[in-house]
């Protein structure tokens, strides 16, 4: 699965399992390093970059079933996307990741 998603997925989930997109804009980087690129003023507005990008993923999460919509923004794990951070934890602990 894309890092992305996965970071997407952990910040819902230390958002108490649901959000709004505007937290997890906010919550993301505790999860995956933005670098330059993803910083940078998005084309279509004066948002940055990555704000785009996890627009379609949540997209891409909600078609595999891991997120479901519960309101305009909100988003909510499901069951199979909870399974898929422990999945991601349980190899990040063989890595010797904490």
């Amino acid at each position: 699965m894309n890092v992305w998603e996965i970071a997407i997925l952990k910040s819902i989930k230390s958002l108490g399992g649901k959000a709004r997109v505007c937290e997890v804009y906010k919550e993301l980087p505790d999860f995956i390093v933005l670098n330059e690129k993803n910083l940078r003023k998005s084309k279509w507005g004066k948002r940055p970059a990555y704000y785009d990008d996890v627009r379609g993923h949540i997209a891409n999460l909600r078609q595999a079933g891991k997120l479901v919509r519960i309101s305009t923004g909100r988003y909510s794990l499901t069951e199979k996307g909870t399974k898929r951070i422990d999945i991601d934890k349980k190899k990040d602990l063989h890595r010797g990741i904490k």
